[in-house]
């Protein structure tokens, strides 16, 4: 994939210093003015942009085994999406080494298994781990899976699992009182939203030329992620669980935007029902939603769950954090030359 390039790469890649080197001052500014919010930013920034080289490699692993228009469209595109892999190491750093500023757990006491897993090195032990399992699968086993299904299975099963400890670990536990079984599911169902469209973006750009085989993909996509979070609220409500209850009322009343805007992610769904979103630029305008979308989904699981945050630190720190990530990703991700 090192061949691969597009038209006006090196300006794209212009744009993607600018945005880091912003995003980044940013962070400096917010860390010294505001930490609590800044870190707590970051963690969210990593929830919605993870989705874009984590999304594309359970893509890739999840199309290699099957033959058909998607996997000759997409899956050369997995293999792009997920060089940005390397960028999540330096993403979740502040969330890990930070952790004081925004979990509460870290300032209680447990015994046993549960002090064990609760305790600081091992948070950050395991938060590397989850990284550096992406990356080598990223890296070695990904290219091989056309001619490895069977790796590709398992693959795809250690991603899964692995997605849902790490979904555990940084957005559950910011509220201690919430617990949910699906909650790994919920961000799996968005890094695999926001991998696809990343995917369909790059084909798209290089001139894919059945463009409704993407479309449909993308509704899948999309009513996957609409039922993952319909089930999750289902259970809530029909077992009146007050804990769980609490989690959507803080979300409803207090975080009423973050709220909204996940909700319009189900427009991109009913959208793709017409015909004309099968169309270029209708169709790269809903992926391109689908990917900011994300970002108000990892503040959504994240930041809502945290009490005392300031809406404006908080916002601009958001800004930020997507800034420099954003810009980071995109780097990675694009040629170094074009042609």
């Amino acid at each position: 994939m090192s061949a691969v390039s597009f038209k006006g790469a090196k300006g794209a890649r212009s744009i993607a210093w600018v945005a880091l080197t912003i995003g980044v001052v940013g962070l400096g500014i917010g860390l010294l003015l505001a930490p609590r919010d800044t870190l707590a930013a970051c963690v969210a920034s990593l929830l919605g942009l993870a989705g874009i080289p984590l999304g594309a490699l359970a893509l890739g692993l999840a199309l290699a085994p099957v033959s058909g228009s998607v996997r000759d469209q997409l899956w050369p595109w997995t293999l792009v999406a997920s060089r940005a892999m390397p960028g999540l190491a330096i993403l979740v750093l502040p969330g890990l080494l930070g952790a004081g500023f925004i979990y509460e757990w870290m300032h209680q006491y447990n015994d046993g298994f549960r002090g064990l897993w609760l305790w600081w090195p091992s948070f950050v032990v395991r938060g590397l781990l989850y990284v550096v399992l992406w990356w080598a699968l990223a890296r070695w086993l990904l290219p091989t899976t056309l001619h490895n299904p069977a790796g590709a299975g398992l693959g795809l099963i250690a991603v899964v699992l692995s997605v849902s400890l790490a979904a555990f670990d940084w957005a559950q536990s910011m509220d201690p009182h919430f617990a949910s079984s699906i909650f790994g599911l919920l961000w799996l169902g968005r890094l695999m939203l926001s991998g696809i469209t990343a995917c369909i973006l790059f084909s798209l750009f290089a001139g894919a030329s059945h463009t409704g085989v993407l479309r449909g993909l993308l509704s899948a996509a999309a009513l996957a992620w609409i039922y993952l979070h319909f089930m999750q609220y289902l259970i809530v409500w029909y077992g009146n669980l007050p804990e769980e209850v609490r989690w959507y009322e803080i979300r409803a009343r207090e975080w009423p935007l973050l709220t909204w805007l996940v909700a319009l992610q189900s427009l991109v769904f009913v959208a793709t029902w017409w015909p004309f979103s099968a169309r270029r630029v209708p169709l790269a305008v809903l992926a391109g939603g689908t990917l900011l979308l994300g970002l108000a989904e990892g503040a959504w699981l994240s930041l809502a769950s945290l009490s005392g945050l300031n809406a404006l630190a908080s916002g601009l720190a958001m800004l930020a954090a997507a800034a420099a990530g954003g810009g980071l990703i995109a780097l990675l991700v694009l040629p170094r030359r074009s042609a």
